[in-house]
């Protein structure tokens, strides 16, 4: 089951067709299921990118019957942030995403690997759509290719009224490696 509901399609007039010449004596009204919903993300982050909770997601396309089951056509749209590898400023950008996926009936002798499945008379578009989002999130977002990071003397992620950071002799520690300064090691 997914995380959005208004992602279930009701494919009640979509049934399998058993050979071509069914298939085209359908009405072309009877054999296609438009939709254009916009849900709200959730739980939708890899590595440092994100789509924030709450985050518009606006999922368009048609489902369509076809000799080897429904096939799925559509775009997914949504805005993404992350921190940039080299200056850890926020990363902001948009995602446009081309869908095409292939349902087949539980149980049936199809041997399509990349297949989704569906029991009944409703298929799960949100199982392709985050599916599809956590594939195009960048691993490692990069704010501009002339980014030359960081001045490792001066990190301007610190807070301004952090006057101890700024004041000491020691040289400031990248945030992303701070953890590692609590680290010790036992002799025997």
């Amino acid at each position: 089951m997914t995380a959005w509901p208004e992602l279930e399609l009701s494919i009640a007039g979509l049934r399998r067709q058993d050979n071509l010449a069914d298939l085209k004596r359908r009405t072309s009204d009877a054999s296609s299921v438009t939709f254009d919903i916009t849900v709200a993300a959730k739980d939708l982050a890899i590595t440092t990118s994100r789509i924030p909770d709450g985050e518009p997601i606006l999922v368009q396309g048609s489902a369509e019957s076809g000799l080897s089951g429904i096939e799925l056509r559509g775009t997914v749209t949504s805005a993404w942030e992350g921190e940039c590898r080299r200056c850890l400023d926020v990363v902001r950008s948009r995602v446009e995403i081309d869908l095409h996926a292939t349902f087949l009936e539980d149980g049936s002798n199809a041997d399509d690997a990349d297949a989704y499945t569906f029991d009944g008379e409703t298929i799960d578009v949100g199982e392709v759509v985050r599916e599809e989002l956590m594939l195009s999130l960048p691993l490692s977002p990069l704010c501009t290719e002339e980014c030359a990071g960081a001045d490792p003397d001066h990190f301007s992620h610190l807070d301004d009224n952090d006057s101890d950071a700024r004041d000491t002799d020691s040289p400031t520690i990248d945030p992303r490696w701070a953890a590692l300064s609590e680290l010790t090691f036992d002799e025997e």
